[in-house]
């Protein structure tokens, strides 16, 4: 057989080679106590017949036992430098090896001996070389340490010889229990041999002899399992009657708590000796065969392991070899609790998890400790020390109990009060419990508690939450059960905080989410370290014109919609609130929605979490109306200031002209009057709108009609012309001149005195003129004037013989004849501003900067592709060339990409970057050039690097302006 040994290296350290922990996880065949018990009467029966061979026995029976290929013992003699190791016996595969030795270092027999436990090899020989070549080779090797006087002495040893076999749990459990036996075994045998030798020796010496018996007592009491031996006695009818202790050796003694039991009967020692052992010893004498079992002795509280076998002549005898395991069980049942309880705990903790709320969390909670602790009452509290209260917030009771009070006073329960304030409360007879004061005993049973375990949770040394349970009558509380309560009592109020803190943080998240949909101003939260979008309000997705997925992620979706000029500006000002600056800032966008460029101001502030700036929040507003309203309002101030200067200049010519021709003061005071009434009518028509026109025939018969003492002094008639501005002004004021001469000196100054008025519009010099005739009849008799009288010229004529010519490029004549004044006027109809005009303010917009296409060329229904790899140019050109009207394909950012499109749509241009890549590429040039598709190249490289097949392709040198992209693709699908 070839080992591994030959090829594979030596391994550090003996840890390499132990396997002993794969035990507890192996599977385990079910212990069979029945064979093993026949097995150890087989040893007995040995060590009563032929000592020797008891140890030669053992072996074969750890073969038979764990299914072993060789087993063996190995015992430790002086010699060599550690010791070395004898092979006392030796069964299957190992057993031509009997009497062999080996060093103590070189064996794991000297492993097991150090560290005094059972352990478990894997090829061994890795670590200890003297193994290699062994034949047969050794795969598995597991070893069981045994005593004398307490020490490791030995081993008992079993071997699997192919890589398949495997021991288990259960094999190092029988081995363990053999090696017990073996070690007793070994100490009789060897005690024999030394009585023996020196009976032979010295068979004259009583004192000898007796020293041999005393070392064979020694040797008796040094066996760490408790040994006893007993006499039977039958009656006549081979009933037990009476079982009397012979010998014990002092392990007995001291396992069993039992002193001084030799010479005594068995109903002595222990007068309450229980059914179930008398029926063993009855089954033991029947049958004669051995018995191995483990029970828990009530009378002194502890677990035994006990094996019971006959030996004598007559079944007088019995062998009493025993363990107390009362340790192990009570470890066992220990770890049973503690899997259990955290099982439940499991089962706990995904229930309260799925609870919404405090209080169902609590619920909860108290319901299933009430079922797994199996108690009468649980109960759930509040504290409320300061107040001397405590609130029973929920309950689960049986349905003869009353339910608890809702309030309980601390000051009710004295020493319980007081404890809860320093400990978790047990209580197993709240009746009979010494330290509990009187209070205390009367007031709980009052609400029927016989036992009571209740933990309260402190913080800052006062209790604020407590879970109970109660047992009306009283009851033995387990170190598991308390353990319980205290870890559900625990994890019921970390979830329930944990419950209220999440539903603060709804809460908080709700009112924010409704003050943000709210908030005519948009919020928004982006993350410190990227820049990225996490959240914004309706309202910033309506000013930007986009859905909220459009903004939310990368800070490159949100900056691409801010017009080239004020980008790099506004990624500052978030750079600037990322180093914990508060900044307010304005730029421009486009609208995905419409094109529209709005104004938006942001206010971009840190948000800090202990410290650290985590976020960065900010307002959005679109301001645009009122930046356009602003700059409205500066034009209107403008417009107002031309305006008042302008009536101011005419009312300052008007008052002094009214002055060089008044007679007197009363009479200047009603010209100007008169004149300013008239101004002002006019000016009211003007007025109501920016560059409107009047109808003359309104004009006329407002100026008339107000002089005039009833309707029949006057006739007007002609068509309704719309007069300019400009014209209206002057004819108004002349017509107010004519009517108020006519009230003063003419027609209308006698009630049966008449003005008539026509106008028409006649064709001359290629253009409409108005012809306006003021006819007046009945008018009085003018006085003559006297010879040295001054001649002077009146405002009305001034106005219509110098005025309407100079200002409306006519002519006008006033004269007086019989029957009153007569004026022709005639003016070209042609558009004029009043005083007050200064044209309509203008509409403003929000110029758009690089991406405004206003008055630029017009690509509507022009279909172009945009091929470019930088994200921020490509989004650029693609909505300048929207905003000239084109529809855009694309962008694409790679050649690949481009193809695509190609395939699935033909453009009517292309703008194509040379550089997509690791340097410049001209493929997709050259299928466009294929398939006569028009493109554009822009570039960062010299135009020494385009092919000369290429030469007459337009080439937009980067940086450059969007409006030359627009032109090119405007040059380039015009030629097609």
């Amino acid at each position: 057989m070839t080992s591994t040994a030959d090829c594979d290296p030596l391994v550090k350290g003996v840890d390499d080679v132990l396997i002993t922990a794969e035990l507890a996880t192996r599977p385990s065949r079910a212990p069979d106590y029945e064979t093993e018990s026949r097995a150890l009467g087989r040893l007995a029966q040995e060590m009563a017949t032929n000592p020797r061979g008891v140890l030669q026995k053992c072996a074969e029976l750890v073969m038979e036992l764990c299914h072993a290929d060789s087993a063996g013992i190995s015992i430790l003699e002086p010699g060599g430098a550690g010791g070395v190791l004898r092979w006392h016996a030796a069964a299957g595969g190992f057993a031509p090896n009997l009497h062999g030795t080996m060093p103590q270092e070189a064996s794991p027999c000297g492993t097991v001996i150090e560290r005094d436990c059972v352990l478990l090899f894997h090829e061994a020989e890795r670590f200890f070389p003297a193994l290699r070549g062994v034949e047969p080779r050794i795969y598995e090797n597991l070893l069981a340490p045994w005593h004398v006087e307490g020490k490791a002495v030995g081993t008992l040893w079993a071997i699997r010889h192919t890589p398949e076999g495997r021991f288990d749990g259960e094999d190092a459990r029988v081995l363990q229990s053999l090696a017990r036996f073996a070690a007793a075994a070994f100490q009789m045998t060897l005690a024999l041999d030394e009585a023996i030798a020196e009976r032979s020796a010295i068979r004259a010496s009583e004192q000898q002899l007796r020293e041999s018996e005393e070392k064979y007592r020694t040797l008796f009491d040094a066996i760490d399992e408790g040994l006893a031996i007993q006499e039977l006695f039958y009656d006549g009818r081979g009933e037990i009657i009476d079982v009397i202790f012979r010998e014990v050796n002092a392990s007995y003694e001291r396992q069993s708590g039992l002193h001084d039991v030799v010479g005594r009967s068995l109903f002595e020692v222990l007068p309450r000796v229980e059914d179930y052992w008398l029926d063993l010893y009855r089954e033991l004498a029947r049958t004669g065969r051995p018995v191995r079992v483990q029970h828990y002795q009530q009378d002194v509280d502890g677990w035994f392991d006990v094996y019971f076998s006959l030996f004598g002549e007559g079944r007088r005898f019995v062998a009493h070899v025993f363990n107390n395991i009362t340790e192990r069980k009570r470890a066992e049942a220990a770890l049973r609790e503690s899997e259990e309880r955290q099982a439940f705990l499991l089962r706990f903790t995904d229930a309260i998890r799925s609870e919404p709320d405090e209080q169902q969390i609590v619920e909860r909670a108290v319901q299933m400790l009430a079922e797994e602790l199996a108690v009468d009452r649980a109960y759930a509290t509040k504290h409320y020390p300061a107040a001397d209260l405590t609130n029973v917030i929920y309950e689960v009771r049986g349905s003869d109990l009353a339910p608890l009070p809702a309030t309980l006073r601390f000051s009710d329960f004295p020493e319980a009060g007081r404890q809860t304030f320093e400990q978790t409360l047990v209580f197993e007879d709240t009746a009979n419990d010494p330290g509990l004061t009187e209070a205390d005993k009367v007031a709980l049973a009052s609400m029927r508690v016989g036992a009571l375990l209740s933990r309260p949770l402190r913080r800052g040394g006062s209790p604020i939450f407590a879970l109970g349970v109660v047992s009306v009558i009283p009851r033995r509380w387990t170190a598991a059960e308390i353990a319980l309560v205290e870890d559900v009592a625990e994890r019921t109020w970390e979830a329930a905080e944990r419950a209220r803190g999440e539903a603060a943080l709804r809460e908080s998240e709700e009112r924010f989410r409704q003050f943000a949909d709210a908030s005519a101003a948009g919020l928004w939260i982006r993350a410190a370290d990227t820049l990225a979008m996490e959240f914004i309000s309706p309202a910033v997705a309506t000013s930007y014109g986009a859905k909220a997925d459009a903004l939310l992620g990368d800070v490159t979706r949100w900056a691409a919609m801010i017009v080239p000029d004020d980008r790099d500006a506004a990624l500052g000002c978030l750079e600037e609130a990322r180093r914990g600056e508060v900044v307010v800032h304005e730029f421009r966008i486009q609208r995905p929605s419409d094109g529209a460029f709005r104004w938006i101001r942001n206010t971009d502030f840190p948000l800090r979490d202990n410290g650290q700036i985590l976020r960065i929040g900010g307002i959005a507003e679109d301001v645009t109306e009122a930046k356009l309203a602003a700059e409205h309002t500066a034009v209107l101030l403008a417009e107002l200031q031309h305006r008042v200067r302008n009536i101011m200049a005419m009312i300052r010519s008007v008052t002094r002209r009214t002055g060089e021709r008044a007679a007197s003061v009363p009479d200047y005071a009603e010209l100007l009057m008169g004149r300013l009434l008239a101004l002002a009518r006019v000016q009211g028509l003007l007025t109501r709108a920016a560059n409107v026109s009047v109808g003359i025939a309104g004009l006329v018969h407002d100026e008339v009609s107000v002089q005039a003492q009833h309707e029949g002094q006057y006739d007007l008639a002609g068509p309704d012309v719309a007069l300019s501005p400009k014209a209206a002004e002057v004819l108004t004021l002349a017509v107010h001149e004519l009517a108020t001469n006519a009230l003063k000196y003419g027609a209308l100054s006698v009630a049966d005195g008449k003005v008539t008025v026509r106008w028409s519009v006649v064709e001359k010099r290629n253009s409409p003129w108005l012809v306006f005739d003021w006819t007046e009849e009945g008018a009085p008799e003018p006085p003559q004037p006297t010879q040295d009288a001054p001649r002077r010229r009146g405002f009305g004529s001034e106005l219509i013989e110098a005025r309407i010519p100079y200002e409306l490029r006519g002519r006008g004549k006033v004269t007086i004849e019989p029957g009153g004044a007569r004026c022709h006027l005639e003016f070209p109809l042609k558009e004029g501003a009043s005083i007050l005009e200064t044209g309509a303010p203008q509409r403003m917009t929000v110029y758009g900067g690089a991406l405004d296409m206003t008055g630029g060329p017009d690509l509507t229904g022009r279909r172009v592709l945009v091929v470019e790899d930088d994200f921020y140019l490509a989004t650029d050109a693609a909505r300048a060339l929207e905003g000239a009207g084109a529809e855009i394909v694309g962008p694409c950012a790679s050649e690949e990409a481009a193809r695509a499109e190609l395939d699935e749509q033909r453009p009517d241009a292309v703008v194509v970057d040379i550089n997509l890549g690791p340097g410049p590429s001209f493929k997709l040039a050259e299928t466009l050039k294929d398939r006569g598709i028009p493109f554009v190249f822009t570039t960062g490289y010299d135009a020494e690097v385009i092919p000369a097949e290429f030469a007459g392709v337009e080439r937009l040198e980067k940086p450059f302006q969007l409006r030359q992209i627009v032109g090119a693709v405007a040059k380039l699908t015009t030629v097609a």
